[in-house]
């Protein structure tokens, strides 16, 4: 059975509703040449025929902010519906994916879906309110809401959790293009699955760039570096006693098609993909990142409550 799946919205800058609907329709090459993404052009195109699709399931109808998008989205990736208001989708799909990283557009979009019992996947940062994220809380426990970045399912993080000798004491860096609100959940993401996250304070670092730092209830810290507007940039670095490692993530297709493979499947089985308090904690980080760097202190996650 077709587990049928609708794809929303389109933030500038971001082309992840082509990305994630073309790898699991499928792609027409022609179409998505002409759609003015490039860089995804490229890189599916430099996939087999075999590397797409996911499980059973297919992007059946799509939605953006404007018409004339939509419909090149479904002429792209071979997407039947092309609708005129998302609610339109409602009776017809599985589940959603908000393709949208502006947070504050989340709520209110999902808000409508998962009062229907559709399972929804949230774009990242899943938000940044701190009333939204209460009301979302019980929608990741049970399964019926996945947000996450793409990072954590990584080759460059797989092959870090698999090889790295991890101690009792590790400092982690990671190096984004962007800011913090934007692209600090990408390497939060990463790292949170290479030791136990606890997180229990953050501190902003002024300087030429914005930088935060994260420390751990294990001891463990984790800093990211926001460099802005700088070409493409992902780098995570492992420090401790007797190793140092670095690698950048690049791998976009393999990282989007498991994320994918991970949303279907628990669509398939009602079971969350991350623990609830993971996901929690991430956005509980980036608030108080937020409120340390316009308050000029150190922030702990008590404060943040919930």
């Amino acid at each position: 059975m077709v587990t049928k799946l609708g794809m929303i919205g389109l933030s500038p800058g971001n082309g992840h509703p082509f990305s994630f609907s073309a790898i699991v329709n499928g792609y027409n090459k022609e179409k998505m040449e002409q759609s003015g993404w490039d860089v995804i052009y490229h890189y599916l195109n430099a996939q087999d025929v075999a590397d797409f699709g996911i499980l059973d399931a297919k992007v059946t109808h799509c939605w953006t902010q404007n018409e004339e998008l939509t419909k090149r989205l479904a002429d792209a990736c071979k997407i039947d519906h092309a609708v005129k208001k998302f609610e339109d989708m409602i009776s017809e799909v599985d589940g959603v994916i908000i393709a949208r990283d502006d947070y504050a557009s989340h709520y209110p979009i999902a808000k409508l879906f998962l009062e229907k019992g559709i399972t929804v996947f949230i774009d990242k940062p899943l938000t940044l309110n701190l009333e939204e994220l209460l009301y979302f809380i019980p929608f990741l426990k049970s399964g019926k809401l996945m947000s996450t970045s793409s990072f954590r399912f990584s080759n460059e993080v797989l092959m870090a959790k698999k090889n790295i000798h991890f101690e009792q004491l590790n400092f982690f860096r990671g190096t984004i293009v962007n800011d913090w609100e934007k692209y600090g959940v990408h390497l939060i993401e990463g790292f949170s699955t290479l030791t136990s996250f606890e997180p229990t304070l953050v501190n902003y670092q002024p300087g030429l760039f914005d930088s935060y730092l994260i420390y751990l209830k294990n001891q463990d810290v984790v800093q990211i570096n926001c460099l802005g507007d700088t070409k493409p940039l992902f780098l995570m670095e492992i420090f401790n006693k007797n190793q140092y490692t670095r690698f950048e993530v690049k791998g976009n297709f393999s990282m989007f098609k498991r994320m994918l493979w991970h949303f279907v499947h628990s669509i398939k089985t009602k079971t969350p993909v991350i623990e609830d308090r993971v996901t929690i904690d991430i956005m509980k980080v980036l608030i108080a990142g937020n409120i340390s760097k316009s308050e000029k202190r150190q922030v702990t996650l008590d404060e943040i409550g919930l």
